[in-house]
């Protein structure tokens, strides 16, 4: 699970359905309702009109706003709004129906980076035979949004707390940017914002698209929203490709053992690859020594970041280990997004030289995560039963990553919620999808984000599903793998499953 905040901003700043069915005017149809006693919802058509951030070229994206209910235990209730973009298929005699994408998150801002990027994100192939539809979920970017004050994750809280004290104090600082979201929020949005609520947004997109099925391609936390259509309305499924994926089966501490032992795992790639490689600032030199060298340092004394575009003004060795989850991402053999290594080598030798300004840049430390805490706490409770529980867990995921300190997006979810005024609505749980056509799930072998025993936990999990495995390391293999994209597309459009179960770059 990732925010994809970098793929977010990189991707953006760079980076069966018979063809013809009745499309995009004049179509309104009924979504079932959440439960049987209640009316179902009208979903209206969308409007398009050219997207404010479409692309330059041929086939610029169009936008359009439909509403939703606020509460699916109401929906006749109060709407909010959803965002969508459409990049219309090039060839339309030979159009397959529509793709949904979800670049990840929680929080990805699907509707524009389809606008912005999708003609340049999404496969030549997809482009000719799918109208790719771009979406913001509930909570998210142009849509109704959850909107909070202040840094998620303050400079002055401890990340990593080693005494009640400390713990306290991360409790406090979750329960005030918890608050801050709900008071600077729609009345009810930040209590609606799960991903059961959102999956549901995804069948009024269709019946507004006037689809009697969609395809959907989902990275990172994509793969859960994806995963969790598909258990709610598995005959509405074409096609889906679940890469990244998020195995909401495994309780809390596994969560974070595991993805702090793969990030650990990704770290020590990184370093001997940046030790070999000529594109990287610290070519040549022991990375691993340089890097704990330099957390030492920052524990001791803070490092300035006299430069850096937002977030601490100075950065400690919490703020440091907390820059990998972001900066791991994307592997040397990335062709769609750039390498984020190169960054973060960079990062490291400037901090090394007494600046921290990328780090203090690209750390999950002084950064908001409105839609990303709030759907997270709604989805992945901590249940973090006092210090002594915290102090367990961080031990445990300290033994398995000695360099990296338990950093990973599961203790960023841990600190986020450990005092979240709110009751999560969709706790840890399996999923058991059963009813669809074959869904292909995929990974990297070496994932910091998503490790590869989520994706084979989720393909034991919905009954006929492949397993595609990209032997590279970074988050998604559509990302880091021509050779798993490639198959990936060659499944959406045929519904054919890949004959090999490993790729390569």
């Amino acid at each position: 699970m990732v925010r994809l905040r970098r793929v977010a901003r990189g991707v953006v700043s760079l980076l069966v359905v018979a063809a013809g069915v009745g499309p995009w005017s004049g179509y309104a149809a009924a979504v079932p309702s959440a439960g049987p006693s209640t009316p179902p919802f009208v979903a209206a058509a969308p409007k398009w009109t050219k997207c404010a951030d479409a692309a330059p070229g041929a086939g610029p994206a169009q936008c359009a706003d439909i509403r939703v209910p606020l509460s699916w235990a109401r929906p006749q209730g109060p709407t909010i709004s959803l965002r969508l973009s459409r990049l219309a298929a090039l060839d339309s005699k030979h159009r397959l129906g529509v793709l949904l994408f979800n670049p990840g998150g929680p929080g990805g801002p699907g509707a524009e980076v389809i606008s912005e990027s999708g003609r340049s994100l999404m496969p030549a192939e997809l482009q000719r035979r799918f109208d790719i539809i771009g979406f913001d979920p509930r909570g998210v970017g142009d849509s109704t949004a959850v909107t909070c004050t202040g840094a998620a994750l303050s400079p002055k809280v401890a990340v990593f707390p080693d005494s009640k004290g400390q713990f306290a104090a991360v409790r406090r600082q979750s329960a005030a940017y918890g608050s801050s979201c709900i008071k600077h929020s729609a009345p009810g949005l930040v209590a609606n914002v799960d991903t059961v609520s959102a999956a549901r947004d995804m069948d009024v997109i269709r019946v507004a698209l006037g689809q009697q099925k969609i395809s959907y391609l989902g990275v990172s936390y994509g793969t859960f929203l994806g995963q969790t259509y598909a258990r709610l309305f598995p005959h509405r499924v074409q096609t889906m490709v679940l890469d990244g994926a998020m195995d909401h089966a495994v309780s809390p501490a596994a969560f974070l053992d595991e993805e702090a032992s793969s990030l650990s795992e990704v770290f020590g790639r990184f370093a001997r690859w940046c030790t070999a490689s000529k594109s990287c600032a610290l070519h040549g030199k022991d990375v691993t020594a340089i890097w704990d060298g330099l957390l030492a340092r920052a524990a001791r004394t803070p490092i300035p970041a006299p430069h850096a575009g937002g977030g601490a003004t100075t950065v400690n060795a919490d703020a440091i280990r907390m820059v990998l989850p972001n900066l791991l991402l994307f592997g040397p053999t990335s062709s769609l997004v750039p390498s984020s290594w190169p960054e973060l080598g960079r990062a490291i030798a400037q901090a090394q030289a007494g600046d921290a300004s990328l780090m203090a840049e690209n750390s999950d430390v002084g950064q908001p995560q409105d839609a990303y805490a709030a759907v997270g706490c709604m989805d992945f409770p901590t249940q973090v039963r006092g210090y002594a529980d915290a102090a367990r867990r961080l031990k445990q995921a300290r033994a398995l990553s000695p360099h990296t300190g338990a950093a990973s997006e599961a203790w960023l979810i841990t600190d986020l919620c450990a005092g979240w005024p709110l009751p999560s609505t969709d706790p840890w749980g399996p999923q058991k999808i059963t009813g669809t056509p074959p869904i292909l799930v995929a990974s990297t072998r070496y994932d910091p984000s998503t490790p590869l025993v989520w994706a084979q936990g989720l393909h034991r999990e919905i009954t006929g599903s492949a397993l595609l495995i990209a032997d590279v390391t970074g988050h998604t293999a559509y990302f880091n793998s021509g050779c798993a994209r490639n198959a990936e597309t060659a499944y959406l459009i045929t519904g054919k499953l890949p004959v090999s179960d490993r790729c390569g770059a």
